[in-house]
């Protein structure tokens, strides 16, 4: 097995793996080789010491790949530690009551693969990135538009993985 972390995501527009990058790169800083693909494009989990996955929230659920790549792997995954997180615009108001919330989202895949660690963050949501019924529909929601991640939150969340998932 190699000495590599895999952050591997599931993003509707980008900005989910826009986090997966930013935690990537703080891995790598902090000395532990990273490798960071969407969920879907990952073919074998098990040349890695450990995973972190992440996943947008869309309509209080995982985005689909995300699901499917813990189902998939859930045997390499089972063997390694394994951190989640979860970018969703419910946490741009962080509260007790905001992180059961978000957290109760994880359900799905804690109940295959239970993680040594959990990342909630908020989300960023651009209208004019959307496709137009999706746009319509959060308007008609009134889905707050705006970029509400903490950039500092999650470099220290990051920050803290290494040893964790390493043991170093």
């Amino acid at each position: 097995m190699s000495d590599k972390i895999l952050v591997t995501y599931a993003s509707k527009c980008g900005s989910t793996s826009e986090v997966a990058e930013a935690i990537g790169k703080v891995l790598c800083d902090k000395g532990a080789a990273a490798d960071v693909r969407p969920a879907k494009d990952v073919a074998d989990a098990s040349d890695y010491q450990a995973v972190v996955v992440g996943s947008a929230i869309r309509a209080g659920q995982l985005l689909p790949p995300a699901t499917k790549f813990v189902e998939t792997h859930q045997g390499a995954l089972s063997r390694v530690p394994v951190a989640y997180f979860v970018v969703c615009l419910t946490m741009k108001d962080d509260t007790e009551e905001n992180r059961r919330t978000v957290a109760a989202y994880l359900d799905p895949v804690r109940e295959m693969v239970q993680p040594v660690e959990v990342g909630l963050f908020a989300g960023a949501m651009n209208y004019s990135e959307l496709p137009l019924p999706m746009r319509l529909l959060m308007k008609a929601m009134k889905s707050p538009e705006g970029d509400f991640r903490d950039w500092d939150s999650i470099r220290a969340w990051a920050d803290g993985l290494r040893p964790i998932l390493l043991g170093a």
